[in-house]
Parts: structure tokens; sequence; C-alpha cells
């Protein structure tokens, strides 16, 4: 019986594809970049379509009127192996009082919706059609090792050591390399040392997480999920470039390689596998404030992470034969997250520094065939800027739901990077810690340019 339903499903899925009524979605960014936030606010949105006076929440998704959306709304999942997104628990963590944000994402999460509206074919007038929205997340943290893909152990050792020395004089790396110089390369394991070394080099790589660096590889050692004491992750580079050359196969060199070897294979091509390598269409999340805020070396570090990143996915341009064998993604949404936590006259400068973060990567995905498009965003929006006038102090500042919180001004963001500009940010920007914001009695979560998103995503299709 389960045969057969799997082989339904595939051809029901199939049918879609054809028709192109299926849209496959990647949001993609690093860790604490804001994925679940906005997976959770596009379900909380998309299921509040069909209720009265809901396009005037959506001013610049014109498609929602113009093509009659009536209805919006979680569907069955799509494959039943894959743990559902956990929408209605992270709802209620929103609801409560006082509303707590969600947890940091554990594992792989899928979730289905069904969106819908008036057919304009004249064959089919008076009935609906419908089109289907799959959207995956996944711990950002497992990101990075997309770029394990291309590299042997050999390679992998020596992207180690380079960022080791790069990053030495901001995250000391001193601790693992005694460690991994102690081990005896050529001989036989020992588990106890060799366990040492890992726990040394997964201790680097969280202090190098805590700083704002991105470029974090193996991304497991740093939220394992079921892979926790697994041998999969008992594994380190090679301090020494040499020591490879006269290791035997039952050396810890080897048995390390090997070892390596496995976790690309299984574990991050399984990753990629199912996550990344049938997506449409993309949303990338930047959070160029988080940037700016960690200096110079971590500016550069997040540029390199996302140039690095983006050169895993397949770009270009869709058609009935790519959707069905060879998906490509036709369509990249380059997001600046958490624009919230500035007034509305810096949203420009958070455009243009924006655009000057990711320019390779968007001239890639752009030479590929594919469109790529940039917004500022807030999934959750935690504050409205307001207008404030009083004798010679004329400014926006922002306000909280909260009454004690007090408005206030963060601050002005450079457009582009320069030492002098990101040293009067770190100086002066008010940077705070928002809560979630109160939701009123419709439930719907407020957002900012939420229907930019829709309108990019969802407006051609419909």
């Amino acid at each position: 019986m389960l045969l057969f339903d799997k082989v339904g499903a595939t051809i029901s899925e199939g049918i879609s594809l054809v028709r192109d009524r299926e849209i496959r979605l990647g949001v993609t960014g690093l860790s604490r970049g804001g994925k679940t936030a906005l997976i959770t606010s596009l379900v909380n949105n998309i299921s509040a379509f069909g209720l009265k006076g809901y396009e005037d929440r959506m001013p610049r998704f014109p498609e929602y009127a113009a093509r009659g959306i009536s209805y919006g709304g979680i569907a069955k999942s799509r494959d039943f192996s894959v743990t559902s997104f956990p929408y209605g628990s992270i709802m209620k963590t929103l609801e409560q009082d006082p509303p707590q944000w969600p947890e940091s994402t554990d594992g792989i999460s899928e979730i289905r919706l069904e969106i819908r509206y008036r057919n304009s074919r004249w064959y089919l007038m008076g009935d609906e059609d419908r089109i289907f929205l799959d959207i995956w997340d996944y711990p950002g943290e497992w990101l990075m090792d997309l770029m394990l893909l291309d590299m042997e152990y050999e390679d992998f050792s020596e992207k180690c050591r380079e960022r080791l020395r790069v990053l030495d004089g901001v995250v000391s790396g001193k601790e693992f390399a005694d460690r991994a110089a102690k081990l005896d390369w050529q001989g036989a394991v020992n588990d106890d040392d060799l366990h040492e070394a890992v726990t040394a080099y997964t201790s680097w790589l969280r202090k190098c997480k805590d700083q704002g660096f991105a470029l974090l590889i193996p991304g497991r050692f740093l939220l394992p999920g079921e892979l926790k004491g697994a041998p999969a992750l008992e594994f380190i580079p090679c301090p020494d470039p040499e020591a490879g050359k006269n290791a035997g196969i039952s050396s810890l060199y080897a048995v390390l390689r090997e070892r390596y070897n496995y976790y690309r294979d299984r574990i991050v091509r399984g990753f990629y596998r199912e996550c990344f390598s049938r997506l449409d269409r993309q949303i990338v999340l930047v959070d160029c404030l988080k940037a700016l805020k960690g200096g110079r070396e971590t500016f550069y570090d997040i540029n390199d992470a996302f140039d690095t990143l983006l050169s895993h996915f397949s770009y270009g341009s869709s058609g009935f034969l790519s959707r069905l064998f060879s998906p490509r993604i036709d369509r990249v949404l380059f997001a600046a997250s958490k624009a919230d936590h500035i007034t509305n006259d810096q949203h420009q400068n958070l455009l243009s520094l924006l655009r000057s973060m990711v320019l390779g990567a968007m001239q890639n995905v752009r030479s590929a065939g594919s469109q790529a498009e940039f917004v500022t965003l807030s999934a959750i929006r935690a504050t409205e800027c307001r207008h404030y006038k009083k004798g010679d102090l004329d400014t926006d500042i922002l306000v909280t739901g909260y009454p004690d919180d007090k408005p206030y001004f963060p601050g002005s963001i450079p457009s582009k990077w320069s030492r002098e500009d990101m040293e009067f940010f770190q100086k002066n920007f008010d940077f705070r810690s928002l809560r979630p914001p109160k939701l009123g009695a419709d439930r719907i979560i407020p957002s900012m340019n939420l229907d930019v998103v829709l309108h990019y995503i969802l407006g051609d299709k419909l």
C-alpha cells in the first residue's frame, strides 16, 4: 500500500510540475539570519488569504485582488518522511503573554501551502485554480557544509588551516593546534586523544560563531542533530600538509579521511538532495547589520560565505522539461533582514549595503539566466517608525508595542563598507534586542515588505 501511495504522490507531483502549479521555495540564510521567522510569517499571512479587507495589507501584491485569491492554508505534506514545520507551536510562543521568539531550528522540516484563486481560462471560467508552495526549513549551521561537496579531505584541511591562520588575531585556535600536533598521524587511532582534539576544534568553531563569523565547517559540529556522538563527526582537519604522504591504510590520517568522505558523501550530499536540489525559487536572507556590528573580518567573511554558498545552486531559466528533470532556480530575491531595527530614512542605505555585499553572487546568478532582485525585509515586525519633531529636532524614531519601551533613534548605517563608516556605526548604532510584537485579535503577524516578497515569488505563477 505504501508503494502505491508513493507512486501516486510522484505522479501527482509530476502533473503539478508540468502544469506549473507547484513552486519549491528555498529560504537560504546563515544561522540566526531569520529563516524560521520568515517561513512562519509566510504561512501566517498566506493563511489569512480570503479574509475580508486583507488586500489592504498587501498593496504591492496586486495579483491578490486581480486574480481573485480566495483561500490560503496549510496543505497535506508532500513527503510524509520529512518532519512538518512546527507552525502551530511557533504561533503559541508568539501568542503567549509575553510573546517569545521561536527557538532556533535544529533539524530539517517542510511545509506545503495551498493557494486558491479565480481561473482566467475561458473554458474554465467560474472554476477555482490552485497553486502549491513548498518551503523547507533547516539549521543555518548546516548550510556552509555545501562547500565540502567540492573538497577532498586534503582541500578541507587546507581550507581550515587557512581559516585558523586568518582568524587567529580574533579567535585563537592554539588549543586545537596543540591537541592536533600531539596526535600520531601515521600511527593507529587513539580514540581519547582524537576526541579531545575534536572537542577543541568544535570549541574554536563555537567561539568563531559567537564573533559573528559564517564560514564554519563542518556545520554539524556546531549542531549535530541526530548525529550527536556518531563516529561520522569524529574527525578534524590535518594541521600538517605533508602528513598524508606516508600514511598507511590503518593510520589516523587514513581513518579521518575515510570519516570525512562519509560525512561529505552521505550526510552533506543527502542534505543537499533533500533541501536544495529541486528548488524553483530562492530567498537569500542577509543580516547586514550583524555583519557591520561584527567588524571588518566578519563583514568580509559573510561576503565570502554567500559567494561560496550560491555557487552550489542550479540557476537558469525554467521550462517544461527542466521542471521535471533538471530543476533550476529562475528567480532569486536577496533580502536584507531585520529591517525593523532601522528607521525608514535608512532603508535606502541598507539596500545599497546589501547590493555591495552580494554583488559577486548576484552577478553569477544573473549570468546563469536567473532573475535577481533586492529588498529590505522584516518578517516579524517588532517596531513602528514615526516622525518626531520638537524644536530643532526633526527625525524619525522607532517605537515598540510595549509601554515601558521608550521611543528611540537607533542611528544611521553606511550605504557601503569603509573602515571609517563601520567604526562610526559600531560606536553609535543602538542595536537592541527587540521583543516580539503582541498579535492582535486577527492573529496576523505584522511584517515589512512581505507583499513585495509574495509578488516576486508568486505573481507570475498566478
